[in-house]
């Protein structure tokens, strides 16, 4: 079998893109694009943010890459079947190899690849939460799936606990840890002279957030990394999300201000006593809904997930 096709990477795609024979009924609120599973027709976008840093999405995550005479760093690497294709695109750009690739979080959307860039030569760079995730297996109750472990020879070759910076292509890369958040091993990439900044999935914009609640992802980790990230940009740099079009930091500030109203009103439900389900008849995300709500994460989904990372409770809620 291709190793870049291995069954444990391409059962991953079971997180994020159930089978049409198992979607869920169909749901009011918007379609989140960009998990299509045809591999033989899908292509590599390319964005430009700066000189030498594009955004490039084929399925799954935002990936930035960075390209000069040294060659490329990227930051995630989407599907597993989407490395030979993020390759291709790297050398349209003008780009040589893909020396280094920096994983944002564990979740095969965005470090699937990882093993085909690994066998190309890259240095897979991550959190060392990141490496410890993808070597075990996780369940997740709203996906009704599971991920399982990936070899070792797959995982991250270089692993960091708090901050990194490597100097590459004349440009400086900052990856840096807060806290958990979306997952345990949540990572920040800032290209400081390109002023550009990767979040992962701890942003997702125009979405509701998927917190990873099983795997030890919290909603109070939100706002603290995105206040360090805050402090960090200014008005003119570009934000990228894990999914969605590329904002600004007024937008992402817009973003977590609606997690901390969410996060607060439930909360407010726990400390009286409510339950679970009472607290969704509260719909307190009534006024994001109509901006932020997916097929993916609904209203009730994200209600649900603040309210099970408060409590550790009903983690296997469905609605």
């Amino acid at each position: 079998m291709n190793p870049v096709l291995r069954p444990a990477r391409v059962a991953l795609l079971l997180l994020l893109a159930p089978a049409a024979s198992e979607a869920a009924p169909a749901s009011p609120w918007k379609v989140a694009t960009g998990f299509s599973t045809d591999w033989a027709h899908v292509q590599v976008d390319s964005q430009p943010l700066a000189p030498g840093v594009f955004l490039l999405h084929g399925s799954g995550g935002n990936v930035v890459a960075l390209v000069g005479p040294e060659g490329a760093l990227l930051v995630d690497d989407e599907f597993a079947p989407m490395g030979p294709k993020i390759k291709a695109k790297v050398a349209e750009l003008g780009s040589g190899s893909v020396r280094y690739v920096i994983n944002t979080h564990y979740h095969a959307d965005h470090s699937g690849a990882n093993g085909f860039f690994l066998r190309e030569g890259a240095v897979v760079i991550a959190q060392e939460n990141i490496r410890a995730d993808l070597l075990v297996s996780h369940y997740s109750p709203h996906w009704k799936s599971h991920s399982p472990a990936i070899p070792e020879a797959e995982a991250p070759n270089l692993t960091f606990r708090d901050r990194l910076t490597l100097y590459f292509d004349g440009e400086e890369v900052v990856a840096f840890h807060n806290r958990p958040s979306h997952t345990t091993g949540d990572t920040v990439v800032y290209l400081r002279k390109a002023n550009v900044v990767h979040l992962g999935d701890v942003f997702v914009n125009f979405l509701y957030p998927y917190i990873d609640v099983t795997g030890k992802g919290t909603i109070d980790g939100y706002m603290p990394v995105i206040d360090e990230v805050l402090a960090l940009i200014n008005d003119q740099t570009k934000v990228v999300p894990g999914h969605g079009p590329v904002a600004t930091k007024a937008e992402l500030k817009a973003y977590r201000d609606m997690l901390q109203t969410v996060r607060d009103r439930v909360a407010a439900g726990i400390a009286k006593g409510s339950s679970l389900e009472e607290i969704i008849a509260t719909h307190p995300s009534a006024e994001f809904d109509q901006v932020w709500a997916s097929d993916r994460v609904g209203p009730e989904d994200f209600t649900a997930m603040v309210y099970q990372s408060l409590t550790g409770k009903r983690l296997d809620w469905q609605h």
